[in-house]
């Protein structure tokens, strides 16, 4: 998005939730696509090369830039005031797990501030929270993913499959943008057991997902003693191979911290 905006009382996860909410067109960004999202007004920006008007609530991400995207709504942050914090624009989810990674856990004693991440880790399913970050590493087989978190987690009981002694599962309400669903349930009756994806459509078997942004929950595991987070799954879907160890696939869930102001786009007074 070109320029910044005002600063709104709302937060990078309430703004996510708003554009699913309203959004007139939602697609899925490719491999080479520009990343861009509107919200309540129409804006010129830049796409594929040309200089063109976006309608209102129009948007086309994917994981990483769909979160930057809606901090920078909330914030009222420039790509440049990314580049401050982050020293890139075009955050990967890989970067963003390394970011959050580097980062002192919740409650720790701060790093210099030549070290300081805007992120503090969050290690124990129990502290998630509203807007914290999940960020997906990337392997030799896969680029990673970065969703938002929409609420606190939920433990499920009974346990789903797969099952591991010793541990306990936990649903996490998320908002992101992807191709590939997290799950096929119907929503459910009971809010505390509606694992849905937003984006599904029929049923499991013969049903559809249409990419973009949506919400939907995924499954993270804690040591049941010390209830430090271990592997997750892509969904609840109840299956015997779906978990992903942090060995397999590495994540790590972040709170943004103390981040900054955004810069003045005010020109400097008039000399005296």
């Amino acid at each position: 998005m070109l320029g910044s905006a005002s600063a709104s009382a709302k937060d990078h996860a309430d703004w996510a939730l708003d554009f699913i909410d309203n959004s007139a067109s939602n697609e899925f960004a490719g491999t080479d696509e520009k990343c861009f999202m509107t919200w309540e007004e129409p804006q010129v920006m830049s796409v594929d090369g040309a200089t063109v008007e976006v309608p209102a609530w129009s948007g086309r991400t994917k994981g990483a830039c769909f979160f930057i995207l809606s901090l920078q709504k909330a914030k009222g942050y420039s790509e440049s005031d990314i580049r401050k914090i982050w020293g890139v624009y075009g955050l990967t989810s890989d970067n963003l797990f390394d970011w959050i990674n580097m980062s002192p856990a919740t409650g720790a004693p701060p790093p210099s501030p030549d070290d300081e991440t805007s992120f503090r880790r969050v290690n124990r399913a129990l502290d998630i929270q509203k807007g914290d970050v999940l960020a997906i590493g990337a392997t030799s087989t896969y680029a990673g993913h970065t969703v938002i978190i929409a609420g606190p987690a939920r433990e499920i009981f009974p346990q789903i499959l797969p099952r591991y002694s010793g541990t306990r599962q936990y649903a996490v309400p998320i908002v992101d943008s992807t191709s590939s669903s997290h799950g096929c349930l119907a929503p459910a009756a009971d809010p505390e057991k509606d694992y849905s994806d937003s984006r599904w459509d029929g049923p499991c078997t013969g049903g559809h997902m249409e990419a973009g942004a949506g919400t939907a929950t995924m499954r993270v595991y804690t040591d049941s003693i010390t209830g430090l987070l271990l592997g997750y799954t892509w969904s609840v879907t109840s299956s015997t191979t779906s978990y992903y160890s942090p060995l397999t696939r590495p994540y790590r869930i972040g709170r943004l911290f103390k981040l900054p102001e955004p810069a003045s786009t005010e020109p400097p007074p008039p000399p005296p």
